[in-house]
């Protein structure tokens, strides 16, 4: 198939510190594999909550509503299977 490799993202080590498709693993207790979401969506999550939130830009309430309602729901979508309830209820997260 003559696939060329990225050396940057591939590796042989263990599953834990590594991201897949935005997941990180953890171990809970009962030695029991969790998945989390990764630290850099989190983090870009957050910047975009910021950015459609931020008080300039001439909107009106329901229109940030509106914008945050859709990229909320979509990134609940896709890291929904993240096993970590506790996540989902940090102020930042709640999407009311």
């Amino acid at each position: 198939m003559k696939l060329q490799i990225n050396e940057a993202k591939s590796a042989v080590a263990s599953a834990f510190g590594r991201k897949f498709l935005g997941y990180a693993l953890w171990v809970a207790k009962g030695q029991e594999v969790k998945c989390a979401v990764a630290k850099k969506p989190l983090q870009n999550f957050k910047a975009r909550i910021r950015q459609l939130t931020r008080r300039s830009g001439g909107r009106s309430m329901e229109q940030v509503v509106e914008k945050l309602r859709t990229y909320l729901l979509g990134w609940r979508a896709y890291f929904g299977l993240a096993q970590t309830p506790g996540g989902w209820q940090q102020p930042a997260l709640v999407a009311q």
